[in-house]
């Protein structure tokens, strides 16, 4: 099969990490649980930036999935994927012929990615495409999506609870200007929220507020920023800029107020010293990434990408 192969991790410009081969050998199914996806398009994701770059996956990114942690990259990255389903087997739940996007996650993982003509997927992290997709939106299109709006739904609606919040609770994006980011504004929003967000680029502020963001600020002015609008604090917030940034934004937290660690744009992993006993006892912190689509089922709504667009 083709393939774009990780050849020479660390090399510049980005292109030169990698090599095109027509003669990659064809993956096989990993057990009956696994599919065999022939890959229409595949998305990039920060993992594979930090793979490309010859720097190590995080163990956080492997989610319920830690068994698969790997220190060393794939020789084929890519983290989601869209296409159709080339062979299933018997306890997937699939068929051949399903148009599905799948998600791959953590930059070590066991076995390749995506940038290659098939590849395989995990039926807990394989989902159906509405019918009607694929018609109309380019398959391009469709695999910048899963990822990002699924972490972002997970992140906002499940882990902040902004569904059983009043509608007009307050949620901020902490560095809003990447995928996951814009997803939020657009995820609160759609619930009735009133979104904060921060960017280090003064000149994103206008299309940010575009996306659906009341209120737009630059990191450093915002503890100012934040006593002036809501001096009660934010009831969930979304920290994307990284772990260290933890004490931070509880500080900036409401009552019961939620704080979600889910991104790492600054790649710093280590807290500094930090312990759960720092955490204000009238509020919480969760580390979110991906939906819990595994033994437990009070995720079951988001089993298919069509069940995750019903629900946006």
């Amino acid at each position: 099969m083709t393939a774009m192969v990780l050849s020479s991790p660390g090399s510049s410009p980005p292109p030169s990490c990698f090599a095109y081969t027509k003669t990659y050998p064809r993956p096989s199914l990993l057990g009956q649980e696994w599919t065999l996806v022939r890959v229409h398009a595949c998305g990039l994701n920060r993992a594979e930036l930090r793979s490309r770059a010859n720097l190590p996956p995080g163990v956080p990114e492997f989610n319920i999935f830690q068994a698969e942690y790997y220190v060393d990259p794939p020789a084929i990255l890519g983290e989601e994927f869209v296409g159709i389903v080339e062979e299933a087997g018997s306890a997937s739940g699939f068929q051949k012929g399903e148009k599905v996007a799948g998600l791959i996650y953590g930059g070590g993982k066991a076995h390749d990615g995506s940038y290659a003509e098939f590849s395989l997927c995990h039926r807990r992290r394989l989902h159906r495409l509405p019918k009607n997709t694929r018609e109309a939106l380019a398959w391009e299109v469709v695999a910048a999506i899963p990822m990002s709006m699924v972490t972002a739904y997970g992140c906002v609606v499940l882990a902040g609870g902004l569904e059983r919040r009043k509608r007009g609770s307050t949620v901020m994006i902490h560095g809003v200007s990447w995928s996951v980011g814009i997803w939020a504004i657009m995820l609160a929003r759609e619930r009735g929220a009133t979104v904060f967000a921060t960017t280090r680029a003064k000149d994103k502020a206008d299309h940010l507020k575009r996306c659906g963001a009341d209120h737009v600020v630059l990191d450093d002015e915002l503890e100012s920023e934040i006593l002036k609008l809501f001096p009660k604090g934010i009831d969930i917030i979304l920290e994307l800029v990284g772990p260290d940034q933890i004490l931070r934004s509880l500080g900036f937290s409401a009552r019961y107020g939620t704080v979600i660690v889910a991104g790492v744009l600054n790649l710093q992993w280590d807290v500094g010293g930090f312990s759960p006993v720092m955490i204000p006892p009238t509020r919480n912190l969760s580390f979110y990434a991906m939906i819990n689509s595994c033994t437990g089922g009070e995720d079951d709504e988001l089993d298919t990408i069509e069940g995750l667009l019903r629900c946006y």
